[in-house]
């Protein structure tokens, strides 16, 4: 009697730690540490929705569980019809969160030991939206972005971590983990690099500096001009005194340049018209305009709008 109770007692225990539900949700994980989509797929007895797969495989995959540990379980809850309810505690680094997977139990092994399968679903799915950009790095994977949004599919408990970063422009990264229970969204919102900003501070310089060499009180298609009652004799010398500020946002996806402020001096010799006296003429005057900002890729259009 005393064998076939410790027999009995042995049986439970294996049955609940080797072929409890846990231990098909460890199961699945290692199979995403693996980066192995196909199989997750298959514990999960998932559909895949209409969205992008990107991350439902290999490199993208293994990098969407880099630092997930399981770190406990919560009490097993019955919901009839041979289901049962899992709350599974994870961590990334120093987050822990709790999520429930739903399992069935689809009969025995052996006489003895359950067998049990994870509830047939939907894989969630992620929203990455982003206004100016066409592209994004997911995970470590390049995937685009038509029209600044697109849908991705991936599996509960990973973790997706949006980005982007070119020449001229840098969102930082925004992340979230991915449950069973919902979908999520990231907005990634871009912004100018110190490399943009030094371009589009160079071509309003530029634009400005050519405005200097014209040998007029008033350069046509210039921001700033000098208005006198006197004869002012040529040469007519511009300069710039203050360059102005370049500072960037974004409207409805477009990137907008805040009005650009700066002084400019004017030198030359003037003539009183009474009395026909020279003296010298030394003025600053302050100025303000707007300039139009395309980016394209690797090229940047800057449009001076001088009315």
């Amino acid at each position: 009697m005393l064998t076939i109770a410790a027999a009995i007692v042995a049986v439970y225990f294996v049955n609940a730690k080797a072929y409890g539900p846990e231990q098909h949700i460890h199961d699945y994980v290692r199979t995403l540490t693996d980066g192995d989509g196909g199989q997750a797929l298959g514990l999960l007895h998932a559909d895949v929705p209409e969205a992008n797969a990107a991350l439902l495989d290999d490199d993208a995959l293994r990098a969407s569980v880099e630092g997930l540990a399981i770190s406990g379980f919560g009490d097993v809850k019955d919901i009839g019809e041979n289901r049962v309810e899992v709350p599974v505690t994870y961590t990334y680094g120093d987050t822990e969160e709790t999520a429930t997977f739903v399992l069935e139990n689809t009969g025995k092994r052996w006489l003895f030991f359950d067998t049990w399968d994870f509830v047939p679903s939907t894989l969630p799915t992620v929203q990455i939206t982003a206004p100016v950009l066409r592209e994004a790095s997911l995970n470590g994977v390049r995937v685009t972005l038509p029209e600044g949004s697109n849908t991705f599919a991936a599996f509960p408990l990973s973790r997706v971590a949006a980005s982007y970063k070119s020449q001229y422009l840098a969102a930082p990264e925004e992340s979230a983990v991915v449950t069973a229970e919902s979908g999520r969204q990231l907005t990634l919102a871009p912004e100018a690099t110190d490399e943009l900003l030094s371009k589009v501070d160079t071509g309003i310089r530029e634009f400005l500096d050519g405005c200097t060499a014209e040998d007029r009180l008033a350069p046509p298609g210039c921001p700033f001009y000098h208005l006198t009652n006197n004869r002012v004799e040529q040469p007519i010398k511009w300069s710039i005194a203050s360059y102005p500020e370049v500072e960037l946002t974004q409207a409805e996806g477009r990137w907008i340049l805040s009005p650009l402020t700066g002084t400019a001096r004017v030198t030359a010799t003037q003539v009183d018209l009474f009395t026909g006296d020279k003296s010298p003429l030394v003025a600053e005057e302050e100025f303000t305009f707007n300039a139009a900002l395309r980016v394209d890729g690797e090229d940047v259009t800057l449009s001076p709008q001088v009315n």
